[in-house]
């Protein structure tokens, strides 16, 4: 008894995306020789598909913008966000 299998071609590779992957930058770039800490919050699903949602809109990582938003609010603000 033979089977016979249909063979499918695979997708195309998109060369600008594979591009877009291997030259992106982060908007705020690490610091060399410093090991980053870990940030791990617990937020609503439905905020969460939002931010993500508008991160790939906007084609940046969701780090990359969290990372941003922080240092632009302890910039602007020398006390915390919970004493104003």
């Amino acid at each position: 008894m033979s089977k016979k299998i249909a063979m499918t071609a695979r997708v195309k590779q998109k060369p600008e995306i594979d591009k877009w992957v291997e030259t992106r930058e982060p908007l705020v770039p690490l610091k060399l020789n410093v090991k980053p800490k870990r940030l791990t919050i617990d937020i609503d699903p439905a905020l969460h598909k939002k931010l993500k949602m508008n991160c790939v809109k906007r084609e940046i990582q969701i780090a990359d913008l969290l990372r941003t938003l922080i240092e632009r609010e302890i910039d602007s603000h020398n006390q915390p966000i919970l004493d104003r």
